[in-house]
């Protein structure tokens, strides 16, 4: 992998994917999108700068296939299982409660997180009692998404345990069936799923959610996109609404950020004020 980027040249980048592709990076993390240049010049086999952004401007990388390999992983199945224990004990049986009830990811990448929260809902019994969205801004992800994903047994490995630390109430291997080496997750899962292309970075998004998930995703955010994308969220939520952000995001930066009540510090789980 390319590990020697410097900032002139991650800039250089970043302009020529605006110009070519229409898609603005300017206010995300440097340090990241460097690490991600660097794996797609890799995947890409391509040595140097100006050769990348001449292979960018002129076209030869799709851009389907170059978002794809831009966008993060940003996280395992049922990573962080005190979460999915409170959603699954608390969180999701409250807006049950609700008519109309809806649930956003809103930025999926790999698709970990709608299966766990799905998995959670299957325990539930809440599959066809709360609506779920789902975003994901590549075509390619979101249709690897549709079918299972395909996931090697080291991480499946990781995702069985996580749902065991979570005391699930089923046997894990009920969800997913081997195909060679890999694992697919049931994708009858997601038959209820309403799934998009949005990328909320980048678009308008006029929707009312009862509960936001949007995880390890800020962090990729200079302030200035981190306030917009933080204020999207937010308007998006009806009042009483939830954000759940990472364990090491918070909206202790935003000013729309007030509007917002701090209700699980520990899991990071926002309640839209009522007042």
């Amino acid at each position: 992998m390319i590990d020697n980027l410097g900032i002139v040249d991650t800039k250089k980048i970043i302009a020529a994917i605006h110009e070519s592709y229409g898609l603005d990076l300017s206010d995300y993390t440097l340090s990241i999108l460097k690490r991600r240049f660097a794996h797609v010049m890799s995947f890409y086999n391509i040595g140097l700068v100006d050769e990348f952004v001449s292979h960018i401007k002129r076209n030869n990388i799709e851009y389907e296939d170059f978002l794809d390999q831009l966008m993060i992983d940003t996280t395992e199945i049922f990573r962080d299982p005190s979460l999915w224990r409170e959603l699954r004990e608390k969180y999701l049986p409250e807006i049950a409660h609700s008519s109309g009830s809806k649930i956003w990811l809103a930025g999926e990448s790999s698709g970990d997180e709608l299966f766990s929260l799905m998995v959670v809902m299957s325990e539930l019994g809440l599959s066809k009692n709360i609506r779920i969205a789902a975003s994901c801004p590549s075509k390619n992800r979101l249709k690897r998404i549709k079918t299972g994903y395909g996931y090697d047994l080291k991480k499946m490995e990781i995702g069985e345990a996580n749902y065991t630390r979570l005391s699930g109430k089923f046997e894990f291997n009920r969800f997913y069936k081997m195909d060679g080496n890999f694992a697919l997750m049931n994708p009858e899962l997601l038959d209820d799923v309403e799934f998009d292309n949005t990328n909320i970075s980048q678009e308008k998004v006029n929707k009312s959610y009862r509960m936001i998930l949007f995880r390890n995703m800020m962090i990729q955010y200079n302030l200035p996109l981190y306030e917009k994308v933080a204020r999207k969220l937010i308007d998006n939520l009806v009042v009483g609404g939830y954000l759940i952000l990472g364990n090491m995001e918070s909206l202790e930066y935003s000013e729309i950020g007030k509007k917002m009540q701090l209700v699980n510090e520990a899991e990071k789980i926002y309640r839209k004020r009522i007042d």
